[in-house]
This record gives structure tokens, C-alpha cells and sequence, in this order.
């Protein structure tokens, strides 16, 4: 495969580096340039920073972890989800690869699968959701450190660089979401790490670096679809530069661009076909997210939208919330960029804000709700910008194009300590009123619309019954597991559909969960329409009022009102915070759908 002369790049005189320890620009040759503070600091001394910020980040999103799964017991009913999909594959009734589910994307399930491994030694690990807490927290902690490493290599000096990893890793979204088992530790680890290695191959035309991102965003899509656009507009941003930059002329300019944007997309191509094949192979359906009844194109009929005047002011006010500046960033970086004839500012904009144009464009069009966390993507692309604009106040020299390597004219050394402490004021700046709005958007119901719910209780002295929706729901799922444990019914013996609020909860908490009869199993639909052939005597229903696309609710819509003339109700279950009334029915004789 042809590639770019910038694809080979790294020249054989100069000595390798490890990854993370490359200069921030290509530059002349070590002998003919000025010693910069970078330079100056030996490589596992830059090593070592990387590792502290991990740690310490991991550490603080550990202890919010603690704080929530322990000390307060509220959770974010999806991170419960998606932590049991992972469950189910080795504890279910029925364990099994595929039992991880088609309707959220694998990879968050997958890895809280493998933390499971050890819930016989420490039942935490399900039961307070301590598995999702982990993955999340290193995941986020390991954002930290690919931003660190990304504002390193952008030319950012110490001082700005750690204020502003120190800003990003302790967000307050960011912290709350690194400690409470969602997806978004996973989903900004990838998007910002192929972000970092997008940036080093746009500033040295690295092949490996460009490989590194591409596979990256690769495994982005196996945590959230948000990363088919970060793909798609990283790839016009690889195209572009490759093009752009490149020796040749004519054709073989166009084969060298098409190199570079086939090794970019292939990885999150593969991805996304791969998941397509496998779960038309299980389901039926390519995009089970999508065309399931528990998919969102299905949920989202079900809830009520704002206009689209509300749906316009409600991304004003999230993405106010992340990056209040995000508008006047991406101008005034697209003109230094542009002043400097330097690309790198794309890899940002194609990568970060392609992910978040997904969910901006997708909430106009109804396809999500009004969640504040589809909008968390706006922060680090903010920290980048910023960053690349700290990076240019640090060294006001012009960067030009040479052949296939950006030169940098040095400026004189008597700048560099007035530029860092203008940088160090212009990070002070903007990510302070940046951390008091994200705090302010979380609290506030209208913006923070989950997030008000599951931690704004904790700062009020005297919270009424819907502030404690979600810290609620925990000890009624408890009771609803001890309910059945106390049956003391075999395994199998319930069938329920475990889509509705709390079931997962209900399920991963419980001593017995192969009681359960569930979508994730191979026989489930066979065995709901027909429990008694197969030895299932209870049959528990959520309020179709509150879930109505549930496997139960489809088949049997009578079930709920008059136990569809082959049931008894035996026990109701009241609805209680964030979780739906239920009700137990007997299997007296064999289902209507039994021939």
C-alpha cells in the first residue's frame, strides 16, 4: 500500500522515543535547536507525570465511587444495566457470550464482565455495582492521563498542562461520571486517546500514531454510536491534511490521501459491520439499538419532547454548561491554526466534535432525551482548544510548511516566562467559570435533568420524596430480591422481563439470580409462551402503564388487568422512586399461544 512521504517520517538520525516523549513540533535538527523547557526535562521524568495523573485521578474517582455505591447507595439506574448485561454472561440462568445483549453497545458490559470475575470473593462487586465503578473510574483516570500526553505534545508547558488536566480530570461531571459505572469513562478514554494519536500523526505523519487512533476510535464504537461521526469527520480531516501535505502531485497525491483515510477507517469500519453481522446472525436485526422494541427508536415514541425551540435552548444551556466559551474557542483556534498554517487543530474538531454533532443532531431530530451527559464531550474538546491556544501563547513564532514537516521559527527565550504566566492566567480564566457552570448545570433540574436526581439530595438539608427518586430505588429492589428469596423457588421459576427500571437491580443484588427467566436467555421466548411446559410458575409484570414494550406486555396484553385467563395475581408490588409497580402471577394452566 502507497503511503505519505510524511508517513514515513521519523528520520533515521534521530534517536526513537517512547510514546509520549516526542517534541511537540517537528523541528530542526537536535544540534541546531535551542533547548525549550520540554526538552529540558528528562523523558521518565515526563513518564512519571503521566503516571501521577492517572493515579491521583484514579484515586479521586475511586473515592466518588465509594461515595455513592456505599456511603449514599445511589445509582444511576443505566450504569446497573449495563453493568448486569456483563452479569448475565456468566451468572444468569442461562450464561453465555451473547447474553451480553445487542441494545447498548459491548464493550462497557464486557469489561465490567471481567471485574465480575471476582464477585464470589467480594459480592460488592455486583451487588453495590462496585464492577461498573471500577471500569469507569480507570477508564476516566486514563482520559486524564491521554490528556495530559495530548496537551504535552501539543507544545503545552507544565504549568498551563497540569492546570488544565487538573481542571478536566476534576470536572465535576467528569469526576461523577468516573465514579459511577456509566459509559462515558470508557467513551471520552477512546475518543481522547484517538484524539492524542490523531494529533502526533498530523504533527509528524506518523504511521503507527495514526493506526493507534484508528483503533482506537474502533473500540469507541463498541462503547457508544457517537463514534460513527467521530470517525466519519476524522476521516475528512485525515483525507484533508494527507492530501494537502503531501510531495506528490496528480493522481498519486489523491492514492496517498485515500491510504492514509482507508488505514484511519477501517478499524471503526470493521467495528461497527462486525456488531451489525453478529447481531443480525443472534436477533435478526442489524441494529438492535436501534429497531428492538427496547431500542431507542421504539423508547423514544414513548416519551414526551420538547419543542424545537426548547430542544435549541436546551443545547445552548448543556453545552453552556461544559464549555461556556466552546463557540469563541473554535473561532479564535481556527484562526491561529489558520495564521500559522498548522492542521493539528482538526484532529480536535474532527474527532471530539464530530461525537458530539451525533447527539446534537440526534437530539433535534428526537432520536435521545434531554440528558446532560450526551453533551460531556463539549469539555474536552474545550481543554484541547484551549490548549491549543496556550500552546501558541507559549510560542508566538510562526509555523510553516515545509514539504511534508511543519518548521517552527523559535522565539526569543526572554518571552517564554511572560508566556507562561499569560497562559497560566488564561487557563485560570476560562476553566474556572467553566467548573462552577458544569456544577450549576447538574444541579439544576432543567438542565441536569438525571443528575439533579441521583446526587442534588446530598446538598439539601431537608429533600422531599422526589429527590430521593434514585437513592430510593436501591433498598426497593433489595426488597423486591428478598421478596423471592424468601420463596425459596427453584431456579427458573420466575419469568421477567429485566428491560424495566430496577429489575437489573433487583437481579445482580439478589442470592439467587437463575431464578430469573430472561430475554438474555436462548429459551426465553419460548418459554413465556408456555411456563408450564417448561416449568416456569411465575410470571412478573411491570406496569405496562410506565413499560409498555415489554416482551410480556407484547404477548399477553391482557396479562396485566386479567392475567389473560391463564394466570392469578398472587402479590402487587407498589411503585416506589424510580422503580414501577409489579405484579406476581401464578401459572394455573397452559398460555392462549399454546396451540
Amino acid at each position: 500500500m502507497e503511503h505519505s512521504a510524511a508517513s514515513t517520517l521519523i528520520r533515521e538520525s534521530e534517536p526513537r522515543t517512547e510514546p509520549g516523549d516526542e517534541w511537540p513540533e517537528i523541528a530542526p535538527p537536535a544540534d541546531e535547536r535551542p533547548k525549550t523547557e520540554i526538552e529540558a526535562i528528562p523523558p521518565k521524568r515526563l513518564f512519571r507525570e503521566g503516571h501521577i495523573v492517572f493515579l491521583l485521578a484514579l484515586a479521586c474517582y475511586l473515592m466518588v465511587a465509594y461515595l455513592a455505591d456505599f456511603r449514599y447507595q445511589t445509582f444511576a439506574l443505566d450504569s446497573f444495566s449495563r453493568m448486569a448485561d456483563g452479569f448475565y454472561i456468566i451468572y444468569s440462568r442461562d450464561p453465555h457470550l451473547s447474553a451480553v445483549g445487542f441494545v447498548w453497545d459491548p464493550l462497557s458490559s464486557v469489561a465490567d464482565m471481567v471485574v465480575l470475575l471476582g464477585n464470589h470473593l467480594w459480592p460488592a462487586l455486583s451487588h453495590n455495582n462496585m464492577a461498573g465503578s471500577i471500569v469507569s473510574a480507570t477508564a476516566m483516570a486514563g482520559a486524564a492521563y491521554q490528556m495530559c500526553a495530548a496537551l504535552r505534545e501539543w507544545g503545552v508547558s507544565r504549568a498551563p498542562r497540569l492546570l488544565l488536566t487538573a481542571f478536566f480530570a476534576l470536572n465535576p461531571m467528569i469526576a461523577y461520571y468516573g465514579g459511577n459505572g456509566m459509559s462515558e469513562g470508557l467513551f471520552i478514554f477512546t475518543l481522547i486517546a484517538s484524539t492524542r494519536y490523531l494529533l502526533r500523526w498530523v504533527r509528524d505523519g506518523d504511521l503507527r500514531s495514526l493506526a493507534y487512533s484508528a483503533v482506537a476510535l474502533g473500540f469507541c464504537y463498541l462503547t457508544r454510536n457517537e463514534a460513527s461521526f467521530a470517525a466519519l469527520f476524522g476521516g475528512l480531516a485525515v483525507g484533508g491534511v494527507s492530501y494537502w501535505r503531501c510531495d506528490r502531485r496528480g493522481l498519486s497525491r489523491l492514492k496517498t490521501a485515500t491510504s492514509d483515510l482507508v488505514i484511519f477507517g477501517v478499524p471503526a469500519f470493521t467495528a461497527a459491520a462486525g456488531w451489525a453481522i453478529v447481531s443480525y446472525v443472534i436477533t435478526g436485526q442489524w441494529f438492535a439499538q436501534i429497531q428492538s422494541i427496547y431500542g431507542s427508536a421504539a423508547q423514544e415514541k414513548l416519551l414526551s419532547h420538547k419543542t424545537v425551540h426548547g430542544r435549541i435552548v436546551y443545547e445552548f444551556h448543556a453545552i453552556e454548561a461544559f464549555a461556556p466559551l466552546l463557540p469563541l474557542l473554535i473561532v479564535v483556534a481556527a484562526v491561529v491554526a489558520l495564521r500559522k498554517r498548522d492542521p493539528r487543530v482538526l484532529a480536535p474538531l474532527g474527532v471530539l466534535g464530530g461525537a458530539l454533532g451525533f447527539d446534537m443532531l440526534l437530539y433535534m431530530g428526537n432520536g435521545i432525551q434531554d440528558y446532560l451527559r450526551y453533551w460531556i464531550v463539549a469539555l474536552p474538546l474545550g481543554v484541547l482548544l484551549l490548549g491549543c491556544l496556550v500552546a501558541a501563547v507559549q510560542s508566538p513564532s510562526a509555523t510553516t510548511q515545509v514539504g511534508a514537516h511543519m518548521t517552527t521559527a523559535p522565539s526569543r527565550s526572554g518571552f517564554r516566562g511572560v508566556g507562561v504566566i499569560v497562559a497560566v492566567i488564561l487557563v485560570l480564566l476560562v476553566m474556572v467559570p467553566t467548573t462552577i457552570s458544569t456544577a450549576s448545570g447538574m444541579l439544576n433540574p432543567e438542565v441536569g435533568v438525571e443528575e439533579s436526581l441521583q446526587i442534588g439530595y446530598i446538598f439539601k438539608s431537608h429533600p422531599n420524596a422526589n429527590d430521593l427518586t434514585y437513592p430510593n430505588a436501591y433498598p426497593q429492589a433489595l426488597a423486591l430480591g428478598r421478596y423471592f428469596e424468601n420463596k425459596h423457588l427453584p431456579n427458573g421459576d420466575v419469568v421477567v422481563d429485566n428491560s424495566v427500571g430496577c429489575m437489573p437491580m433487583v437481579i445482580v443484588t439478589s442470592n439467587q439470580p437463575k431464578l430469573y427467566v430472561i430475554p438474555n436467555d436462548r429459551d426465553f421466548q419460548r418459554i413465556l409462551s408456555d411456563p408450564i411446559t417448561f416449568h416456569a410458575r411465575y410470571i412478573l409484570e411491570a406496569d405496562p402503564a410506565r413499560f409498555p414494550n415489554t416482551a410480556m406486555n407484547i404477548l399477553y396484553p391482557s396479562l396485566w388487568s386479567s392475567g389473560a385467563e391463564f394466570t392469578k395475581m398472587v402479590h402487587q408490588f407498589p411503585s416506589r422512586a424510580a422503580c414501577p409497580g409489579f405484579r406476581l402471577f401464578k401459572v394455573l394452566r397452559h398460555s392462549n399461544r399454546v396451540g
